[in-house]
């Protein structure tokens, strides 16, 4: 993995030290471990067919997780500016190996929600936060590519692991699946806590410290950044706030049901199709990791509004393939469409991360980029759940594509409108 390199007042690209890289690539490995999260929609089959449980179920499941991984990150923000990196890494590390491990002796509904949904994302929303607070601040000169890049890696995580979950299922089971990634969680995120650090005072060079100009489009922080409380005051917030939440919506709608949603259009649920349809899935971290490569590149050179509506635009017409896929019968569009749908939501994570900083400021970061990221307590309830209610009232995804492409175009009116310029 390549890290982009900071840029000198001249313009020309700035060496990060070894120190700064090695916390580059530690919070990218993290993150493609983080990404498993996002592999949920391959245990709805088998958790369904042990338990009898229908879609709206194991859409309640994933809410419960990604409700806590905001929470997690909350609480991640609180306990970094309290303790250390390290220690916040060590306690999600404990918490994903305890999370998965007793998911795999689970007997109920209840089981599953409390050990998948709150711990395992609480487990991985401290972890997540705990990432891109550490290791930003070794980037100072272009956190919107810095950002992508790290991003990326749990677009990554759940296109190069899923697969081998899905084996792992297909052989063993689920729960030998779940105590598989429990001991692999324990294992690699206690590693990181052992590496991931903050910046001595004086570490970075005078160079690297000036964060690089972007443009007038670029929104500037003021100086000191701005406190949780100053921000949520500010309308800005509440505009990009509610962006976040439309384009969510739509990304923790297809990535908790992408499985069944590919099975729909192929019609058949034989063991042949439901690994084509975990690789369908698999697209969908994949081009997620390029959408938050993308979305920061574009950040960094053209500014936040002409990110912000590109990554609208490929959701909206993410969106449209979904309604054709099912409409025709026809695989390959589902599959463009879950291309284009990770990429857009994936490249909405980067912008939120590089807005954050650069918009608020990086002296409370952590919290700032929780409270932004806590759209998602609102889009994986509302996802999911209009997923699944389509799927069990109509019998098809469909009426949920038509709701989401709707939300779409608010997602366009959005970033055209909102203030990107200084505060």
């Amino acid at each position: 993995m390549m890290l982009a390199m900071p840029r000198d007042e001249e313009g020309a690209m700035a060496a990060p030290g070894g120190r700064a890289l090695v916390a580059g690539i530690a919070g990218f490995s993290i993150n493609m471990l983080l990404g498993v999260v996002y592999s949920w929609s391959v245990f709805v089959g088998p958790l369904e067919a042990q338990f009898a449980w229908v879609r709206t179920d194991t859409s309640m499941v994933f809410s419960v997780s990604m409700v806590m991984l905001c929470a997690g990150q909350l609480v991640s923000g609180w306990l970094i500016a309290r303790t250390s990196p390290r220690f916040v890494m060590g306690l999600s590390a404990s918490l994903a190996a305890l999370g998965f491990v007793s998911t795999a002796a689970a007997n109920g509904l209840v089981w599953v929600c409390v050990s998948y949904g709150v711990v395992c994302g609480l487990s991985v929303g401290l972890g997540a936060n705990c990432v891109l607070a550490t290791v930003l601040p070794w980037f100072p000169g272009c956190r919107g590519t810095v950002s992508g890049l790290l991003l990326a890696g749990v677009g990554l995580g759940t296109f190069a692991l899923a697969p081998a979950v899905a084996a792992v299922l297909a052989t063993w089971g689920w729960r030998t699946a779940f105590v598989a990634l429990g001991v692999a969680f324990g294992i690699l995120l206690g590693s990181g806590a052992s590496v991931l650090r903050l910046p001595r005072p004086g570490e970075l060079s005078e160079d690297r410290v000036a964060p690089q100009e972007i443009g007038a489009e670029a929104p500037s922080a003021p100086s000191g950044g701005m406190t949780p409380r100053a921000m949520v005051a500010t309308p800005v917030f509440w505009m990009f706030f509610t962006w976040m939440v439309l384009i969510s919506t739509g990304g923790m709608a297809l990535v908790s049901n992408a499985v069944p949603a590919a099975l729909e259009v192929l019609k058949d649920e034989g063991s042949a199709a439901y690994l084509l349809a975990s690789a369908a899935m698999g697209s969908i971290g994949a081009f997620n990791a390029a959408g938050r490569l993308g979305a920061g590149w574009l950040w960094d050179r053209a500014g936040a509004r002409c990110a912000m509506t590109i990554v609208s635009s490929i959701y909206g017409c993410a969106l449209l393939a979904c309604v054709a896929a099912v409409e025709l019968a026809l695989f390959p569009l589902i599959v463009a469409g879950f291309m284009l749908l990770g990429a857009a939501y994936g490249g909405s994570v980067s912008v939120a991360s590089a807005f954050t900083g650069e918009r608020f400021g990086m002296a409370h970061y952590a919290m700032n980029y929780a409270l932004v990221n806590a759209n998602l307590m609102l889009a994986s309830v509302v996802g999911p759940g209009l997923a699944g209610a389509a799927q069990v009232g109509a019998h098809t995804y469909l009426p949920a594509y038509g709701v989401l492409v709707l939300a779409a175009f608010a997602a366009i009116l959005i970033a055209r409108f909102l203030p990107v310029g200084r505060p």
